[in-house]
């Protein structure tokens, strides 16, 4: 997605979705070109046939497209496993980046994402995401199904076990340990009804990133962009 105008806006998505989730932002952004890739494998990125589809994969995969398409420096906006991969990045380019605003992430082990939620996935495949999305959505609004099919349907069985490391402990460790050296101006913005990422995860990140803080949204969960585009275009347009 290469959406609007102005000062340029990278928004890395997370599993298992793609750019789509930013579409509800685009026309309440101000003043901002939202540029926002769909990672691996992911939304318009083809799955490759063959190895893996793990952290390393996914990373590479990123720093190719960010050396080679949005400007030298940008503002960053990271969700999920966008937050992860996207917050290290940062950490070992910070001349590169302006600003950070962080959606539902983590920073440290979660056993209901790091295995739960790929066990799930390898017992029920796709199904999983289908009825993943609609029981986190906590504000009302709803995504067009065609979307959720696009999402859903790169993950299957065989898919999910190309890939199992995306929240290891010692990926969320050491991205940790890099945190507390980045110095760019960070906004957190949660759904006070994320009950993927609660809000203790947003703590931990205040805790580690300096000068960071944490603004919260009510009726709202792990779908920021689709619960609540308003509240966190509004957000972003105001803080920076």
């Amino acid at each position: 997605m290469d959406a609007g105008s102005g000062e340029p806006l990278v928004a890395l998505h997370g599993i298992p979705t793609s750019s789509a989730l930013f579409e509800p932002l685009v026309p309440l952004l101000k003043g901002y070109r939202l540029i926002a890739p769909d990672l691996l494998g992911q939304g318009d990125t083809d799955v490759p046939g063959t190895g893996p589809l793990g952290y390393a994969a996914y990373a590479g995969h990123l720093q190719a497209f960010l050396s080679a398409v949005p400007p030298p420096a940008f503002h960053l906006l990271v969700h999920d496993l966008g937050g992860v991969l996207g917050l290290e990045w940062a950490c070992d380019h910070p001349g590169r980046v302006r600003s950070i605003v962080i959606l539902s992430t983590t920073i440290s082990r979660s056993f209901r994402v790091g295995v739960l939620a790929y066990a799930a996935n390898l017992l029920l495949g796709a199904r999983l995401i289908h009825w993943a999305v609609g029981a986190t959505l906590k504000g009302g609004n709803r995504l067009d199904v065609r979307v959720v099919e696009s999402w859903a349907r790169p993950w299957s069985r065989q898919r999910v076990l190309r890939g199992l490391d995306h929240f290891s402990p010692a990926h969320l460790k050491d991205l940790r340990s890099k945190l507390r050296s980045l110095r760019v101006p960070a906004l957190l913005i949660w759904g006070e009804q994320d009950n993927i990422f609660g809000r203790a995860h947003a703590l931990e990140i205040v805790k580690e990133l300096p000068g960071s803080s944490l603004v919260t949204i009510q009726n709202c969960g792990h779908w920021s962009p689709v619960d609540a585009p308003e509240e966190v275009a509004r957000l972003i347009n105001t803080r920076f």
